[in-house]
């Protein structure tokens, strides 16, 4: 048993260290997710991963999320805020639509066609999924063919198509947190209580509290303590190593027969953002391609990274992508039980 723990996540880190070098999207996510299924691969091998340790993870992450909140968040993005929510909220209907269609045809749970078919972000979905006992592996494989498609059409379309040769701005993140006392680490550990012992009353609660308690932290201007890098470097590790240890490969190759209808619901997702990103632009003044990236089906990181690059400005895509990240996780559960009742209670045809 110990055995298959240090061999798991070993191959897990050797993963991550893979797809860091090659600069891979997600790369403590998605490089131990591929290393473990590689493993598995290569004949009958076990893998096993800690529960405890993923709960930790979901935790972290919550955190990371939480820390990118500034003072002037909320004021920043207010006049954009009724309009980015409209055309935020077309998005996610379509991609509903499209995932209420798509159950009546395929062989897959409705929860997990939903789940896997709503613009957010990775590691939210998947606690989402935990919680409503969607098909997490399938949830994963599908969000990651959105997440790759988003990764490699938008930042290319904003950097070559629609750079505006500004100068970059900061990006507020995790790790430029002010380095504040020492006894603020209780905050991160009240937050870490919150969301364990609640987490059977509200769901994707280790993410969703944490993140919430550290936002409003930070909105404040209280200045906590900066946890090192490695901490969220090691949160991503070990969700990634709970999601390769899940997949089982039957589940992969039944996936492969939805690939490109969920490939095409992502090139459908980019499509509209780029075009409501436009209308977002000429309603507000807000500039086209901070906008666009706004709006993108993407996560919040990668797309506050990419406005750098691309001359956007990312305090303005990151606060807004937070606002989108907070109504998914903490509406669409609420609203994906309100629809699958709904389902269930409708008579056969």
């Amino acid at each position: 048993m110990h055995k298959d723990y240090v061999i798991t996540y070993f191959a897990a880190f050797a993963g991550g260290m893979a797809f860091n070098y090659f600069s891979l999207p997600l790369p403590w996510i998605l490089g131990p997710v591929t290393a473990l299924i590689l493993y598995k691969m290569s004949g009958e091998q076990k893998t096993n991963s800690s529960s405890r340790l993923r709960d930790l993870g979901f935790w972290l992450l919550g955190v990371q999320i939480g820390l990118t909140f500034q003072a002037d968040t909320w004021t920043t993005v207010g006049p954009y805020l009724l309009p980015y929510s409209l055309f935020s909220f077309t998005i996610i209907a379509i991609s509903l639509l499209f995932a209420c269609i798509l159950s009546k045809q395929v062989d897959i749970d409705p929860t997990t066609t939903m789940i896997g078919s709503v613009p957010g972000g990775l590691s939210a979905m998947i606690a989402v999924s935990e919680s409503l006992q969607g098909n997490t592996v399938l949830v994963t494989i599908f969000h990651t063919i959105r997440l790759l498609s988003v990764l490699f059409i938008i930042p290319f379309a904003a950097t070559h198509w629609l750079n505006t040769s500004e100068a970059n701005q900061s990006i507020p993140s995790a790790s430029d947190a002010t380095s504040g006392d020492y006894w603020t680490i209780f905050i991160y550990l009240l937050s870490l209580a919150a969301g364990y012992f609640l987490r059977q009353k509200i769901p994707a609660s280790l993410i969703i509290l944490p993140m919430l308690i550290i936002g409003v932290c930070q909105t404040a201007g209280l200045s906590l303590y900066s946890l090192p890098t490695v901490f969220f470097i090691g949160a991503q590790l070990t969700i990634g190593v709970h999601l390769g240890n899940k997949i089982v490969l039957k589940d992969v190759i039944r996936a492969g027969r939805y690939c490109g209808l969920f490939f095409s619901l992502a090139l459908l997702l980019i499509t509209f953002s780029f075009l409501f990103g436009l209308f977002l632009s000429k309603w507000t003044g807000m500039e086209l391609i901070t906008a666009i990236l706004s709006l993108a089906p993407g996560g919040l990181v990668e797309m506050a990274l990419t406005a750098q690059d691309a001359g956007a400005n990312p305090a303005i895509v990151s606060s807004l992508q937070t606002i989108r990240l907070l109504t998914i996780v903490l509406f669409m559960p609420l609203l994906l039980k309100w629809l699958l009742q709904r389902q269930s209670k409708r008579p056969l045809v």
